[in-house]
Order: structure tokens, then C-alpha cells, then sequence
């Protein structure tokens, strides 16, 4: 058995999934749980995504200048961590 996500474009090729899927040759799955490092964590819904919007929008921002310094100091500290 494997596992694929797939984002389908085209109605048939949806209908074209749907009629392998009565045939049980696949299986679709709506609420899949990915466990992957390139997508941690858990699904937002669109309103938990409009909310974290909402709060990134309405959080203190930070000078470039500011930024690039901290990261600065921080890849100084880490290089001499791992010598």
C-alpha cells in the first residue's frame, strides 16, 4: 500500500479517482493526518489561518536592520557551538 496526496485540477480526472475508488482499486481518504517534517504540525481550518493572520498583522514589527544584527550575533553564537 502507498500513500499519495493529490490535488486534482480537472473534473474527469476527479471522475476518473471516484470510479477507481468503486472499483476498490484506491481508496480516498478526506481527513489525512500528514506526519512530515515539510509540514509540521496540525490542519487549520480557514478561520484558525484568518486568526493567525489577524494576530500576525497586529504584532510589533521589527526594523531590518534590528533583525539582520540579531541573526547576526545568533550564526556567531551557533558556528562557535559547533566547532
Amino acid at each position: 500500500m502507498h500513500t499519495i496526496t493529490l490535488q486534482i485540477n480537472n473534473a474527469n480526472a476527479l471522475k476518473t479517482i471516484k470510479n477507481l475508488e468503486t472499483k476498490h482499486f484506491v481508496r480516498v481518504v478526506d481527513n489525512l493526518e500528514i506526519d512530515s517534517p515539510a509540514l509540521p504540525g496540525k490542519r487549520l481550518s480557514i478561520t484558525e489561518f484568518r486568526n493567525w493572520i489577524k494576530n500576525a498583522e497586529q504584532t510589533q514589527t521589527v526594523p531590518f536592520k534590528q533583525a539582520q544584527e540579531k541573526w547576526a550575533n545568533k550564526r556567531k553564537q551557533i558556528q562557535a557551538l559547533t566547532k
